[in-house]
């Protein structure tokens, strides 16, 4: 069994990875009725977040049936990814989870998502900050590194923990 906070998920969990305008709350439905044993939102920009962006805010809405859901987070500024979980945890998921991942050049060009990876110590400044604006478990979306010759997933995994704990 894996266990996230109180979240209890069998040995082999069925994730449903967040995908921008693609998880929503009917596709995420959808998606637990065949299987999936953990659902994320499309992921959140925290800067349209703490802007009160109506679009941005229309990703934070849950249902029962989903359970259990992350809200996933995206951004570059400590600031406004601390105070956009504060946001979040008001929608009542189960758990947050930070993008350190994304990919696409308009993302990670700013510095966020996989950008967070080329910046460390700001990485795990962001992820202790995040975990006291929040009272929910936090999970991070990650790569092993910014490129194959900067793997740095070891070195995070340890730094995020020696931090945290």
């Amino acid at each position: 069994m894996l266990k996230i906070g109180n979240i209890e998920l069998p040995e082999q969990p069925l994730f449903l990875a967040p995908m921008e305008d693609v998880t929503d709350p009917s596709f995420r439905y959808i998606c637990k009725q065949y299987g999936a044993n953990m659902v994320y939102t499309e992921f959140v920009a925290s800067e349209a977040l703490i802007r009160d962006v109506k679009k941005t805010f229309k990703k934070l809405e849950l249902e029962e049936q989903e359970r259990p859901v992350g809200i996933q987070l995206y951004g570059h500024n400590i600031d406004a990814m601390a105070q956009s979980a504060k946001i979040a945890t008001e929608a009542k998921p189960d758990l947050i989870d930070i993008n350190y991942g994304c990919p696409v050049k308009k993302i990670a060009n700013r510095g966020a998502g996989a950008g967070m990876l080329r910046d460390i110590p700001k990485l795990i400044k962001m992820t202790e900050e995040i975990v006291k604006a929040t009272n929910l478990p936090v999970t991070v979306k990650t790569r092993l590194g910014w490129d194959s010759d900067d793997l740095v997933i070891e070195d995070l995994k340890s730094g995020i923990l020696i931090n945290l704990y």
